[in-house]
Parts: structure tokens; C-alpha cells; sequence
């Protein structure tokens, strides 16, 4: 997929924190957030991957191992942020989606629901409040975080994930409303179905193999009939990072190829060309 290209430089000379930056979606925004000028802090749980994803890019890159469900981790990655880069623009909340893998509302247990909120709310909510007088100090900055479709349609077995995703939409949009006045913005990804490790567990190996397998099944996943590519998602938080999206605060964005814009089910049913 196409990597958004400019004359200048988007992020020249601004420090990016990215949860989630080891793999993915999260990992094709560091890369592409450095080629824009940015410094980038890379969080992620696994150290071997986070670093090889460090590496490609050099010494932009600061890797950073933390669980985001726990506040002293996160607090300590921003705490090497400002150390190493000295300020913070931007904050993209991109951690989910878990290791507890699909559970039925009769089966989730509370601890497993207390988990999937930690992971994808409080988080976010804790990356908003550790970024904001960072942002202030700098003159502004953008909040960006990452939900999913899972949060504005019904998911069978999702309820936990589903429900984390969409308590992103109400802070972005509070965000919005409280911080507008200082210049700082907050805005949400919502992803269709992306071709990523989505469901595997941190420690996980993803195969080439796997990836097909994971395109092909995404085929009938929209209008377009293909999955989305982690790129893709990188160019729109490019575009909510910089100033390109100014004017842009309290949005949740759809990313998903068509999917929540038409019947589904007449495209999950439609047989193979």
C-alpha cells in the first residue's frame, strides 16, 4: 500500500509516543511518523520484536517495554520520552486488543472484563492525562487513539473489547470539549478488519503464512473485498498527528473499506470471483 507522501516534512522536529509500536498498525506509524521528522517512543510488551522494530528505524527510535495496563509502566515510558526527546506532540494510544481471546458475556469472568477495559480505556485515559501538560508545555498537540468497528456494531464474544473501544469514542470527545482551548487535539482510529497479529498473543509468532491466510479470510470483509493494510491506517494517524488536520478534534474516523457503511452480510455471503 502507498505511503502518504510530502514535500516537507509533516511532524519536523516533534516526539511521538506510540503504544502498540512492535507490530502492526502501530509499527507502520513509527516508521512513517520518522520519515515525516518525528522522534518516535515505541512501547510494545515484547522486547525482542520491539527492538528489531526500533532498529529498522534507528536512532529517531526509543523502544520502550511496558504493559499499558499498568499505570507505573506507562508512566515510566513518558518519563523516558521526555528524557531522551525533552518534549511530547503527539500520543497514539494504540494498545488491544488482549491475550483473553473471544469469551462470551455468560462466560467473561470480571477479572477478564476489568482487563480488556484496562487495556483498552483506562490506558487511553491514562496516556491523555500523562500527555496533557507535555502538550500544554509544547503550545498543543494531538491525542490520537485506537478503537474498532467492534465499537459502533454488535460482536459475538467481543463484549469486553467492545465495550473498552467504544468508552475511546466518549474520552476523545470530552477530550475535545476540555482541551480545545489549549491547542490540544483528540481524535480516534476506528479500524475495520486490518491485516495485522490482531488476536495473537504478544508472544506470539506471525508467519507469512498466517498473513495470507489472514488476507484471504478478510476478502469478503467489505465492499472493497480485501482486508485493510496496516499502512493505510498509519496514513490517516499521519494526517490526525500533523497540522494537515488542524481543524479536526472530538472525531471518531472509519477506516474499514465500506464495511459499516452497507449490509455486511450481502458481502460475507457474496461467493468468491
Amino acid at each position: 500500500m502507498p505511503i502518504t507522501q510530502a514535500a516537507e516534512p509533516k511532524l519536523d522536529g516533534k516526539t511521538a509516543l506510540i503504544v502498540g509500536a512492535s507490530a502492526g498498525m502501530g509499527m507502520a506509524s513509527a516508521k512513517l511518523f520518522a520519515e515525516h521528522g518525528a522522534n518516535v517512543v515505541m512501547i510494545g510488551r515484547n522486547q525482542q520484536r520491539l527492538q528489531a522494530a526500533a532498529d529498522e528505524i534507528g536512532e529517531q527510535a526509543l523502544p520502550v517495554v511496558a504493559d499499558v495496563r499498568f499505570p507505573d509502566q506507562l508512566e515510566a515510558a513518558f518519563d523516558a520520552a521526555i528524557d531522551r526527546f525533552g518534549g511530547l506532540s503527539v500520543v497514539f494510544n494504540n494498545a488491544g486488543p488482549g491475550d483473553a481471546g473471544p469469551l462470551s458475556i455468560q462466560d467473561m469472568s470480571v477479572e477478564q472484563f476489568d482487563d480488556y477495559i484496562a487495556l483498552n480505556l483506562r490506558a487511553v485515559f491514562l496516556g491523555m492525562k500523562l500527555a496533557i501538560p507535555h502538550m500544554e508545555r509544547a503550545g498543543g498537540g494531538s491525542l490520537i487513539a485506537t478503537s474498532s468497528v467492534a465499537a459502533i456494531a454488535g460482536v459475538t464474544n467481543g463484549a469486553g473489547y467492545s465495550a473498552g473501544k467504544a468508552g475511546a469514542h466518549a474520552l476523545a470527545r470530552s477530550a475535545a470539549a476540555e482541551l480545545s482551548h489549549l491547542n490540544i487535539r483528540a481524535n480516534v482510529i476506528v479500524p475495520g478488519a486490518i491485516v495485522t497479529r490482531f488476536g495473537l498473543p504478544s508472544d506470539a509468532v506471525q508467519t507469512e503464512e498466517e498473513v495470507s491466510r489472514r488476507r484471504e479470510r478478510q476478502r469478503t470483509s467489505s465492499p472493497m473485498l480485501r482486508g485493510g493494510e496496516s499502512e493505510e491506517v498509519a496514513n490517516l494517524a499521519l494526517f490526525l498527528a500533523s497540522d494537515d488536520s488542524s481543524y479536526i478534534t472530538g472525531q471518531c474516523i472509519v477506516i474499514d473499506g465500506g464495511m459499516t457503511a452497507v449490509n455486511h452480510w450481502i458481502f460475507a455471503n457474496r461467493p468468491p470471483d
